[in-house]
């Protein structure tokens, strides 16, 4: 069974929620700081990566996001309303195009991108979301698949062939209790929309998110799984739209954009705890740029220096240390 892991922000951390199915999990939470706040949670399912940007290369090549929130899965933007200013959010959608993973025999990895509202909030208890994922199994293989969420309930795998390469377009849409989800390949053509109900949906939050999907205990507790290699995944189109009626993209000024950024250290139980990673694997998005409608999320490992009591110098992953 795999689930979500909460996200964890510089200054808060949140709880796991959800659990997932399929050969890979995903979906999560993020966290925020500041005044946009906290983090939250969910899990999610499905299969399909996401590189480059809907007829253009995208903004890979932009410097890293300044004043980025840490999380242990979540990598991307996300939006909420300004200090004790509730934003409620009516619609969200965005593109990406599916990358062709990077896999190694004998390691098993996990990487899910997708848009969604809800989830932010340290408090909330839901999250509804689509997107893709791409996974490699142990024998070095990259797969390939489609899905949505509506948090609390587990993940839903879709009935559309993804492949690597291919533009994907995506939308979640809250109007009281109903849900709309929307999927299309661009390339193929193929689309799925479900029309839904969720009785009590999260709409205080957007987001446009690489995750790291997790895996969670009966007891609840959640553990990241490793990252696949997805080297760079261009979101653009990325818009919202609150109950109101006001629409734009990430930086509008009506709602506060965070960028978090993605910091995972590799999996290793006691030696993790008491002598830091031997490696980071981080996933952190690049600035705006397109008036906001655009930006990347790049991969990496790094052999990070340890700091005193293990761990990397200068940071602190509260999810390992409970």
């Amino acid at each position: 069974m795999f689930g979500a892991l909460a996200a964890i922000s510089a200054s808060a951390a949140g709880a796991a929620v959800s659990g997932a199915t399929g050969v890979s999990g995903a979906t999560g939470v993020s966290g925020a700081t500041g005044a946009s706040g906290g983090t939250g949670a969910s899990g999610a399912s499905g299969a399909t990566g996401a590189t480059g940007s809907t007829g253009a290369t995208g903004p890979s090549g932009a410097p890293s996001a300044t004043n980025a929130s840490i999380s242990l899965n979540w990598g991307g933007y996300a939006i909420t309303g300004r200090s004790s200013v509730v934003r409620r959010f009516k619609h969200v959608s965005g593109s990406w195009v599916a990358p062709p993973v990077t896999c190694t025999a004998g390691s098993t990895t996990y990487s899910a991108f997708w848009v969604g509202l809800g989830g932010l909030s340290q408090h909330s208890t839901g999250l509804e979301q689509t997107g893709t994922e791409a996974d490699c199994d142990a024998n070095g293989v990259a797969h390939y698949s489609a899905w949505y969420e509506l948090v609390p309930a587990g993940p839903v795998t879709l009935k559309l062939a993804i492949a690597a390469g291919d533009t994907i377009s995506a939308g979640v849409s809250v109007d009281g209790t109903h849900v709309t989800i929307h999927l299309v390949d661009d390339t193929s053509g193929a689309s799925i929309v479900k029309h839904l109900h969720l009785a009590h949906p999260d709409i205080t939050s957007a987001e446009w998110i690489a995750e790291a999907p997790s895996t969670c205990g009966s007891a609840g507790a959640c553990e990241a799984l490793p990252l696949t290699d997805f080297g760079t995944v261009a979101f653009s189109n990325a818009s919202a739209r609150t109950v109101h009626g006001t629409a734009g993209t990430i930086s509008n000024p009506d709602w506060v954009a965070q960028a978090i950024a993605l910091d995972e250290p590799s999996h290793g139980g006691f030696g993790v705890r008491f002598f830091g990673p031997a490696t980071l694997v981080t996933a952190v998005p690049t600035i705006l740029e397109d008036a906001g409608s655009s930006f990347a999320v790049n991969w990496a490992e790094t052999s990070p220096a340890y700091g005193p009591g293990g761990g990397p110098s200068g940071r602190h992953f509260p999810g390992f240390d409970t």
